[in-house]
């Protein structure tokens, strides 16, 4: 598993909460490589407990999740006796996993090869390729999702940086962005939309991977706040008139299933995406580019959508029907019988 405490609150934490609240006892297990700090166990509510003990090695009957991003180690013991599940969440790429893609790779060919029960795929890519490895029985599709009820929060609370809302007073268009500022994203396409659309203010939130803010533009239309907590997420995203997912074309845009499409979905905001993205553009409400010139369209249409009830409506819609709840009740199959 990655830290619990990671600045990307992403998939992991999300499922060991939706299990939780279903009624499931949930063990995350952590070793604190850089967020978490914790010796033994600390609750965390909803059934979800951060264990940092060799003695949740030895249980027996349970349902062992494993990240196919997430550094792993395990041996026979901990297998036995229980269901494993290899969770599918990524094309291993070294731009999502740096200098860890070889050791990704051997614990992939290790579950592919017969140590994984199920293989859990995030994305119509991903469950395609592993239907061909293992066979459609082993294979389960399970998208990203949503927290709707954080999203749709009073958080009319929270106050924001004065940096923010003086740049936010300063532009009556606003495209929103949040994630991290990635070797995966479009920059070409990014710094040319902020070039042709000075009066439009284009807001990044989220850490910055691999030196990806270095590729932004810095024009004046342009803010980085960096990583924003989980936990007040929605307070800073509501205030994007649209939103952009602008992944670069390749496998990575190809395989990927964005948290933040559903998420944007549960703020009720129209999302441009680029076109190469299967996973959003199946979703006929999302408007798609695939160049520059089309990233311009398509946000002009977002913006003329963005009021629009019967629009919005079909957004908390959309929200609703990818929650995490919903994700969490497909993995009930897997769980070991008595």
């Amino acid at each position: 598993m990655i830290d619990w405490n990671v600045p990307l609150y992403q998939r992991p934490q999300h499922m060991a909460k939706a299990l939780g609240r279903l009624g499931y006892l949930v063990i995350y297990e952590t070793n604190c490589w850089t967020c978490d700090d914790v010796a033994g166990a600390r609750y965390l509510g909803d059934n979800v407990w951060l264990v940092n003990a060799v003695e949740s090695h030895s249980l027996k009957g349970v349902l062992r999740s494993f990240y196919s991003t997430a550094h792993n180690e395990y041996g026979p013991h901990m297998l036995e006796g229980n269901a494993m599940v290899y969770e599918y969440i990524d094309h291993i790429d070294p731009a999502i996993s740096g200098d860890n893609v070889q050791a990704l790779s051997r614990f992939k060919d290790m579950a592919f090869g017969g140590d994984a029960d199920y293989i859990v795929a995030s994305s119509k890519a991903l469950r395609e390729e592993a239907i061909e490895e293992v066979g459609a029985e082993k294979v389960v599709f399970i998208p990203n999702g949503v927290d709707c009820a954080h999203y749709r929060r009073d958080w009319s609370h929270v106050t924001l940086p004065e940096q923010y809302e003086q740049f936010l007073g300063k532009y009556q268009r606003i495209v929103g962005y949040f994630g991290a500022l990635a070797p995966w994203l479009w920059y070409d396409v990014l710094n040319e939309l902020a070039e042709r659309l000075p009066d439009h203010g284009f807001v990044y939130l989220g850490p910055d991977y691999y030196g990806g803010i270095e590729k932004l533009s810095k024009r004046d239309n342009v803010l980085w706040l960096g990583a924003i907590d989980y936990a007040v997420l929605p307070a800073y995203a509501q205030r994007f008139d649209i939103a952009i997912i602008p992944f670069e074309p390749g496998e990575i845009a190809r395989t990927t299933s964005p948290l933040k499409l559903f998420e944007y979905f549960a703020l009720e905001v129209p999302v441009v995406v680029t076109s190469a993205m299967d996973e959003c553009t199946c979703y006929p409400e999302v408007f798609s580019a695939a160049s520059s010139e089309e990233y311009l369209e398509q946000i002009e249409r977002a913006f003329a959508v963005k009021d629009d009830v019967q629009y919005r409506a079909r957004m908390r819609q959309l929200a609703d029907e990818n929650d995490w709840s919903a994700r969490a009740e497909k993995m009930a199959p897997l769980f070991p019988t008595k």
